[in-house]
């Protein structure tokens, strides 16, 4: 017996016996029709002995086979590809400004909703800006209310009231009094925005003097490092003695300028209630300096035609001041929600970048949030696959022995530099809880396939050479049949040429089969026989 690729040849007692099978198909097939054709040839080998040859039995050979007639139908092929697990959205949360963080609210794995905050960040001088803000917004509403009021005084229902306003020492007065109190206010802006200065000095000053003594949170490490020393020998004394000293002596640095620093915390704080406090005797100031005024120009009859236009263009321009100042509120009250990280989606938090008195910058992302609703498995396939693919086609998952249906959501149109193959991706619907991001799946998918065309089992095609060929009935006996063969999977056959739906094939292998041999059907697992005539 010899195998040479897919041709078998036997030689057994002078009869030679050759079986032709097509390259690169399955020979498993074939085997079960090898142990047929050695059973014949060994039956034949002993009719011999008994005094009768092998051409005479020949002679009266009929082949006992099963029929069918071919189907005309859809044969599809599936492929198995090696996918990758991601979220189908993912965003980093990037902070707006840079600022020390006060305090972080979430870690890795914590599921949070759209809107909720993440991280707190220092806002001190946002604050600050704010209250400037609002400052501005109270005077550029005095002065429209000034305006107002020193119009209907004059042209209005106040006009009846001239005799009853101040006089012009009242004016002078009040408009000392404002005078004062806004320099009052620069000198205490100014004070504050000093000792701010003073304090943040001192407290790098106390950061350096740490990274000098090795301390990370308080000068106590020090000695409980000496405290650790062993003392038994007289180099571990002389250590202790000389670690102890160095805590002594950062024990002094260290708290005077602790001591420092509060104080200057303290004084920041008296500070800003004094800018608060000269802010608001501001406001009650200038409402009494505007009405004297007011008062005191409609009582002297100063207030002629041409002031009356005057008047109407100021209460314009502090109509615009209201407007200016509104806008800086809101850009101040937008620059204060910078400071507050929240969540751009609802998710799982993948990644947390930041630790509390880091600090924050746009630079890098703070953190990153998967929404796992719906997950997506990415792989990537030939182009000969990609082109048999389409979006919405039907693909199932396994991962950890369970199975999950999905579709193809997205075919990449352009080859990945990476791989040099083409990236595709499938949504995975059902319950992806299981699903981790990152982690390798198997997605199968079908792939090639040939509608409405003559299928056979796979069984029924032979091979003479690279020629194909299946055995029909005609008249009742077995006529070879040259055919062009197409897809095929371990089961079924498409024949693109020398085959119709009518044609009957044989789908058995008998000893006694070969072209012109008369046949007989057998019924498929009955273990009758019938002549088949036409």
């Amino acid at each position: 017996m010899n195998f040479q690729g897919a041709v078998i040849e036997i030689h057994i007692k002078g009869i030679y016996i050759k079986v032709m099978g097509q390259k690169g198909k399955d020979m498993k097939n074939r085997q079960k029709r090898m142990a047929l054709l050695l059973c014949a040839v060994l039956s034949a080998s002993v009719i011999g002995g008994c005094g009768q040859t092998a051409e005479e039995e020949t002679a009266e050979d009929v082949a006992v086979v099963e029929t069918t007639n071919p189907e005309v139908g859809t044969l599809t092929l599936s492929a198995n590809f090696i996918a990758t697990i991601s979220p189908d959205e993912s965003v980093y949360v990037i902070p707006k400004t840079t600022a020390e963080v006060l305090e972080v609210l979430v870690e890795a794995g914590d599921v949070v909703e759209e809107g909720d905050v993440l991280a707190v960040l220092d806002d001190t001088m946002a604050q600050f800006t704010m209250r400037n803000a609002e400052t501005a917004a109270k005077n550029a509403q005095i002065g429209l209310d000034s305006a107002r009021l020193a119009y209907d005084l004059q042209y209005g229902e106040g006009a009846t009231t001239l005799n009853d306003m101040q006089s012009d020492n009242t004016i002078s007065q009040a408009e000392d009094g404002v005078s004062q109190l806004q320099e009052g206010l620069v000198d205490a802006m100014d004070t504050l925005q000093k000792t701010k200065d003073q304090l943040q000095e001192k407290e790098d000053e106390l950061k350096d003097l740490k990274k000098k003594y090795e301390i990370k949170d308080n000068v106590n490490e020090i000695k409980d490092y000496a405290d650790s020393i062993d003392k038994s020998s007289p180099e571990g004394l002389i250590n202790y003695i000389t670690v102890m000293q160095r805590y002594q002596t950062a024990a002094q640095e260290v708290g005077t300028l602790e001591a420092t620093i509060a104080q200057y915390k303290s004084a920041v704080d008296q500070c800003e209630e004094a800018v608060e406090t000269l802010q608001n005797n501001i406001d009650t100031t200038y409402d009494s300096y505007k009405k004297a005024v007011t008062a005191n120009n409609i009582s002297n009859g100063e207030m002629l035609d041409g002031q009356k236009q005057a008047s109407q263009n100021t209460i314009s321009q502090a109509e615009i001041g209201i407007s200016q100042a509104q806008l800086g509120i809101e850009q101040a009250q937008e620059s204060l929600e910078t400071y507050t990280i929240k969540a751009t989606i609802s998710g799982v938090i993948e990644t947390v970048n930041l630790k509390e008195h880091d600090f924050a910058t746009s630079s890098n992302p703070a953190f990153v949030i998967s929404n796992k609703n719906t997950m997506v498995a990415t792989y990537y396939v030939s182009e000969d696959v990609r082109n048999t693919f389409s979006t919405g086609q039907k693909i199932t998952l396994e991962k950890d022995d369970k199975l999950y249906d999905g579709e193809v959501i997205e075919i990449g149109s352009a080859i990945d530099a990476t791989t040099g193959l083409f990236k595709v991706k499938a949504a995975v619907r059902g319950d992806t809880s299981n699903l981790l991001t990152g982690t390798k799946a198997t997605v199968t998918t079908d792939t090639y396939h040939e509608k409405n065309v003559v299928i056979i089992p796979y069984d029924s095609v032979y091979y003479d050479g690279t020629q194909a060929y299946v055995y029909t009935v005609v008249d009742g006996k077995a006529q070879r049949t040259e055919v062009l063969t197409g897809l095929y999977d371990i089961d079924r056959i498409v024949i693109t040429e020398g085959l119709t739906k009518d044609d009957t094939i044989i789908t058995t292998w008998s000893a006694q089969l070969r072209d012109g041999v008369e046949v007989s059907t057998r019924e498929s697992g009955a273990g009758t026989e019938q002549n088949v005539q036409e």
